[in-house]
C-alpha cells in the first residue's frame, strides 16, 4: 500500500484524453488551415465557395466536438480543482463556448445565403470569418494558458 501525503497534489492526466484532445486538435487545426488560404481574399473564396461552404460546415461539426470533449473530459474542472484561484477564469473561458459556436453556426447557414456576384457581401462575410477566427484563437490561447497555469501551480513552478 502507498501512502500518499495528502499536501502533495498531481494533476492526473488521462491517457484516453490526452489521445481524444490530440485528435481533435490535429483535426480542427487541419480544418482551419484548409479555411485561412479560401477566406483571405474576395476572389480566392468566390473561386473556391463551394468547398468554403463545406469546410465551414465540417468546422461546426468539429467545434461542437471539441468543446464538448473540453468540457466532458472536464479540464477546466481539474485545473480549478488543483488551483483554485483559477475558477474564475476557468468559468469565463467555458462560459465563451456556446457564444463561438453560435457564431460560427451562424456563419455556416449564413455562407448558403451570401450572394458571390455581389463582392461586398462576400468580403462582409469573409470579414465576420475573419473576426470569429481572431476570437477563437484568443480562445484558445487563453485555454492554453489555463492549463499551463493550474500545471505550474501544481508543479511547484514560479520565481
Amino acid at each position: 500500500m502507498t501512502n500518499i501525503d495528502s499536501r502533495t497534489r498531481h494533476l492526473a492526466v488521462n491517457a484516453a484524453f490526452l489521445k481524444d484532445i490530440k485528435d481533435d486538435n490535429h483535426d480542427l487545426k487541419a480544418i482551419v488551415d484548409q479555411i485561412a488560404p479560401l477566406s483571405e481574399h474576395y476572389q480566392t473564396a468566390i473561386n473556391h465557395w463551394p468547398e468554403l461552404v463545406g469546410l465551414l460546415e465540417q468546422l461546426c461539426d468539429q467545434l461542437a466536438l471539441h468543446f464538448s470533449l473540453e468540457e466532458a473530459y472536464g479540464y477546466f474542472d481539474d485545473a480549478v480543482n488543483h488551483a483554485p484561484q483559477l475558477s474564475v477564469n476557468a468559468e469565463c473561458l467555458r462560459g465563451q463556448h456556446p457564444s463561438l459556436f453560435k457564431t460560427i453556426r451562424g456563419l455556416a447557414d449564413k455562407v448558403l445565403e451570401v450572394n458571390t456576384d455581389n463582392i461586398e457581401h462576400v468580403q462582409k462575410f469573409l470579414n465576420g470569418y475573419q473576426s470569429f477566427q481572431q476570437q477563437f484563437a484568443a480562445h484558445e490561447e487563453a485555454e492554453l494558458k489555463l492549463i499551463l497555469d493550474a500545471m505550474d501551480d501544481d508543479l511547484g513552478v514560479g520565481d
